[in-house]
């Protein structure tokens, strides 16, 4: 059975994810974890009140907040009707990220499922503040990202990218090809040009993947580099039909490059499919 941990703000993004999570993994025994972070409320609220009354506050965002977990959890039972599924409920005073990272590590997660970004982010933002912070944060399980409101469907071809400078093991790797089995899912790896060739380290890097991945049939696609990277990997993404769009994130990679032209250039819009982040295993 795996264990998947489903963060809420109780909006409708938080839900669409929720949905998307539990259809995804429709034939699959799970268990299910609701998590809400009333952290920031917290904060706000017991910075204009006397410290005296701050236990009531947070008892009264305690008791609030798990009301509308089990309304969240109780809609989703009847929404879903499945049995291989089961659901909890955790709400807390500590921070999302902080939360996350104490119950992977307490409850053995395999994937936290998210929205791209909650209630409060504007429409032209790629990625909320709290979905960026995860990504950042979470150390010991794949994050799983569900633009906004977004409908199932079957994830039959996936792009995962790469720059070959780095080696990846089996294990970093387990969650994309967890998918790629479940889906029958085919796999393009796409590589930015940043050089006519291939390093010899590149050429290592990129035999291993591609047999490490080979139950996925990988095709290799070798991308422009006198495009900008953002544009380059979109355009694939809607060229090829692409239903997942993956990578694995480690400090100074081709990931923080694509959020901050994401950002720069306003194109939020233009990705609007799921978002594997897997954490790089050092």
């Amino acid at each position: 059975m795996k264990t998947i941990l489903v963060p809420t703000d109780f909006s409708k993004n938080a839900y669409a994810a929720l949905h998307y999570a539990v259809q995804h993994l429709n034939n699959i025994e799970c268990r299910f974890i609701i998590l809400h972070s009333f952290e920031e409320q917290v904060t706000h609220l017991t910075s204009r009140i006397d410290i005296a009354k701050t236990e009531g506050v947070v008892e009264e965002l305690y008791n609030s907040s798990e009301r509308k977990c089990e309304e969240v959890k109780h809609q989703i039972i009847g929404d879903s009707e499945n049995n291989k599924h089961s659901f909890e409920i955790i709400v807390t005073s500590l921070s999302l990220t902080r939360a996350i990272n104490t119950i992977i590590g307490k409850e053995d997660v395999s994937f936290v499922i998210m929205s791209n970004k909650g209630q409060t982010a504007a429409e032209s933002i790629f990625m909320g503040s709290n979905t960026l912070a995860a990504i950042r944060k979470i150390k010991k399980a794949s994050l799983l990202i569900v633009p906004r409101e977004m409908e199932y469907r079957d994830i039959k071809k996936i792009a995962f990218v790469t720059g070959f400078k780095r080696s990846y093991s089996r294990t970093e790797m387990a969650p994309l090809l967890f998918i790629t089995s479940q889906n029958k899912s085919n796999l393009r790896v796409l590589h930015m040009n940043e050089k006519d060739k291939l390093s010899n380290t590149q050429r290592e890097n990129f035999h291993m993947l591609f047999d490490i991945l080979k139950e996925g049939r990988p095709e290799a696609h070798f991308l422009s580099s006198g495009t900008e990277k953002y544009e380059a990997v979109t355009t694939f993404i809607n060229d090829d039909g692409i239903d997942l769009l993956a990578m694995v994130y480690y400090k100074h990679n081709f990931l923080a490059g694509l959020f901050r032209e994401a950002v720069v250039k306003n194109l939020a819009k233009n990705i609007n499919i799921p978002f594997l982040v897997m954490p790089a295993i050092d």
